[in-house]
C-alpha cells in the first residue's frame, strides 16, 4: 500500500465533509496529529496509515499515481448517485436608489 501525500489526505477528509474534530472523535487520532499529518510532518508514518485506513473505511478510494497521472480520489459514498454540479449564480445587485427627500410644507403657506 502506498502512503498518500498530506495534501491528498486533507482533500479526502474534506471530500467526506469531515472536520478535524470529527476525524479525531471517530478515528482515535488527536487533532494535533491530524494537523501535523496534513502539514506534511514526515515522522508519523504509523498515524498516516491509520488515517488513510480510516478514510478508506469511510468510503474513499485512493488512486495511486500511474504514468504521468498523479494521485486521485474516488468517493464510493456518491457512486451511482446522480448529482448536479454546483453552479455559481451570477446575481446582479442593483443599488437601491435613495428616495429624494420630500419637501416639508410650511403650515403657514397655502398650498
Amino acid at each position: 500500500m502506498l502512503i498518500a501525500p498530506p495534501e491528498i489526505l486533507k482533500v479526502a477528509r474534506e471530500f467526506l465533509g469531515f472536520s478535524q474534530e470529527q476525524v479525531e472523535k471517530h478515528a482515535g487520532i488527536s487533532r494535533a496529529t491530524i494537523q501535523r499529518i496534513e502539514r506534511g510532518v514526515r515522522d508519523l508514518p504509523q498515524y498516516v496509515l491509520l488515517l488513510q485506513h480510516f478514510y478508506e473505511k469511510s468510503g474513499i478510494e485512493f488512486v495511486a499515481p500511474t504514468g504521468k497521472r498523479g494521485w486521485g480520489l474516488f468517493n464510493h459514498n456518491t457512486a451511482g448517485k446522480r448529482r448536479r454540479l454546483n453552479k455559481l449564480v451570477r446575481r446582479v445587485q442593483t443599488a437601491a436608489k435613495p428616495k429624494a427627500p420630500t419637501p416639508k410644507k410650511d403650515p403657514g403657506v397655502p398650498g
